[in-house]
Protein backbone atom coordinates (compact mmCIF):
# COMPACT_ATOMS: atom_id res chain seq x y z
CA UNK A 1 0.00 0.00 0.00
CA UNK A 2 1.21 3.47 -0.86
CA UNK A 3 0.82 6.51 1.32
CA UNK A 4 1.44 9.81 -0.44
CA UNK A 5 2.00 13.42 0.57
CA UNK A 6 1.89 16.32 -1.88
CA UNK A 7 3.83 19.54 -1.23
CA UNK A 8 3.43 23.01 -2.77
CA UNK A 9 0.74 23.90 -5.31
CA UNK A 10 1.16 21.11 -7.82
CA UNK A 11 -1.43 20.56 -10.50
CA UNK A 12 -1.13 19.27 -14.01
CA UNK A 13 -1.56 22.81 -15.38
CA UNK A 14 0.50 24.65 -12.75
CA UNK A 15 3.91 23.01 -12.42
CA UNK A 16 6.49 25.08 -10.52
CA UNK A 17 10.09 24.83 -9.39
CA UNK A 18 10.20 23.48 -5.84
CA UNK A 19 7.06 21.35 -6.17
CA UNK A 20 7.59 18.04 -4.41
CA UNK A 21 5.80 14.73 -3.82
CA UNK A 22 6.62 12.13 -1.21
CA UNK A 23 5.29 8.54 -1.26
CA UNK A 24 5.82 5.84 1.37
CA UNK A 25 5.99 2.09 0.72
CA UNK A 26 7.00 -0.87 2.85
CA UNK A 27 8.78 -3.26 0.48
CA UNK A 28 8.02 -6.89 1.24
CA UNK A 29 9.77 -10.11 0.26
CA UNK A 30 6.69 -10.85 -1.84
CA UNK A 31 7.21 -7.55 -3.74
CA UNK A 32 10.81 -8.56 -4.46
CA UNK A 33 9.82 -12.05 -5.63
CA UNK A 34 7.10 -10.66 -7.93
CA UNK A 35 9.61 -8.22 -9.40
CA UNK A 36 12.10 -11.06 -9.92
CA UNK A 37 9.40 -13.05 -11.70
CA UNK A 38 8.54 -10.12 -13.98
CA UNK A 39 12.16 -9.37 -14.88
CA UNK A 40 13.81 -12.78 -14.62
CA UNK A 41 16.37 -11.32 -12.20
CA UNK A 42 16.72 -14.12 -9.67
CA UNK A 43 20.15 -13.03 -8.44
CA UNK A 44 20.54 -14.77 -5.04
CA UNK A 45 21.17 -11.43 -3.30
CA UNK A 46 17.55 -10.59 -4.10
CA UNK A 47 15.76 -13.89 -3.55
CA UNK A 48 17.87 -16.32 -1.51
CA UNK A 49 19.53 -14.19 1.14
CA UNK A 50 18.71 -13.97 4.84
CA UNK A 51 18.13 -10.26 4.10
CA UNK A 52 16.98 -9.94 0.49
CA UNK A 53 18.20 -6.76 -1.21
CA UNK A 54 15.58 -4.82 -3.16
CA UNK A 55 16.34 -4.62 -6.89
CA UNK A 56 17.59 -1.16 -7.87
CA UNK A 57 15.22 -1.21 -10.83
CA UNK A 58 12.33 -1.82 -8.43
CA UNK A 59 13.25 1.34 -6.49
CA UNK A 60 13.55 3.26 -9.75
CA UNK A 61 10.12 1.94 -10.71
CA UNK A 62 8.68 3.58 -7.59
CA UNK A 63 10.20 6.87 -8.76
CA UNK A 64 8.71 6.29 -12.22
CA UNK A 65 5.29 5.75 -10.67
CA UNK A 66 5.41 9.19 -9.08
CA UNK A 67 6.75 10.92 -12.19
CA UNK A 68 4.08 9.39 -14.44
CA UNK A 69 1.07 9.81 -12.16
CA UNK A 70 1.68 12.52 -9.57
CA UNK A 71 4.53 14.90 -10.41
CA UNK A 72 4.70 16.10 -13.13
CA UNK A 73 1.93 13.55 -13.87
CA UNK A 74 0.13 12.00 -16.80
CA UNK A 75 1.82 12.46 -20.16
CA UNK A 76 5.33 12.76 -18.69
CA UNK A 77 8.15 11.06 -20.61
CA UNK A 78 11.62 10.48 -19.17
CA UNK A 79 14.26 11.42 -21.76
CA UNK A 80 17.37 11.15 -19.58
CA UNK A 81 18.08 9.73 -16.16
CA UNK A 82 21.06 9.41 -13.83
CA UNK A 83 20.89 7.48 -10.59
CA UNK A 84 23.05 5.93 -7.90
CA UNK A 85 22.47 3.43 -5.10
CA UNK A 86 24.58 4.62 -2.13
CA UNK A 87 23.35 1.91 0.29
CA UNK A 88 21.33 -1.30 -0.06
CA UNK A 89 17.62 -1.45 0.66
CA UNK A 90 16.32 -4.65 2.28
CA UNK A 91 12.99 -6.45 2.31
CA UNK A 92 10.81 -5.19 5.13
CA UNK A 93 12.15 -1.65 5.08
CA UNK A 94 9.86 1.36 4.78
CA UNK A 95 10.92 3.55 1.88
CA UNK A 96 10.06 7.19 1.32
CA UNK A 97 10.30 8.15 -2.35
CA UNK A 98 10.70 11.90 -2.91
CA UNK A 99 10.51 13.64 -6.30
CA UNK A 100 11.21 17.37 -6.54
CA UNK A 101 10.95 19.71 -9.53
CA UNK A 102 14.15 21.71 -9.98
CA UNK A 103 13.54 23.49 -13.28
CA UNK A 104 10.47 24.00 -15.48
CA UNK A 105 11.15 24.84 -19.09
CA UNK A 106 10.63 22.93 -22.33
CA UNK A 107 12.60 20.19 -20.55
CA UNK A 108 11.70 19.67 -16.90
CA UNK A 109 14.49 18.75 -14.49
CA UNK A 110 13.66 16.80 -11.36
CA UNK A 111 15.68 15.24 -8.57
CA UNK A 112 14.63 12.27 -6.50
CA UNK A 113 15.68 9.99 -3.71
CA UNK A 114 14.55 6.93 -1.82
CA UNK A 115 15.18 6.95 1.92
CA UNK A 116 14.87 3.66 3.84
CA UNK A 117 13.57 3.73 7.40
CA UNK A 118 13.92 7.49 7.52
CA UNK A 119 17.69 7.30 7.80
CA UNK A 120 19.61 5.97 4.81
CA UNK A 121 19.56 7.05 1.17
CA UNK A 122 19.21 3.93 -1.00
CA UNK A 123 18.66 5.67 -4.35
CA UNK A 124 19.28 9.20 -5.55
CA UNK A 125 19.21 10.72 -8.97
CA UNK A 126 17.85 13.19 -11.43
CA UNK A 127 15.90 13.07 -14.65
CA UNK A 128 15.09 15.25 -17.62
CA UNK A 129 11.44 15.05 -18.58
CA UNK A 130 9.05 16.30 -21.21
CA UNK A 131 5.27 16.41 -21.00
CA UNK A 132 2.78 15.59 -23.69
CA UNK A 133 -0.56 17.20 -23.00
CA UNK A 134 -3.25 14.56 -23.03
Amino acid sequence: MFKARLFANTTINNLREGDQVSVFKVITNDDILKFAELTGDYNPIHVESARNIVHGAFLNGLVSGIIGTKLPGAGTIVIEQNLTFPKPCYAGESVEVIVKIVSVRKIILCTYMCIANGEKVVLEGEAKLIRKML
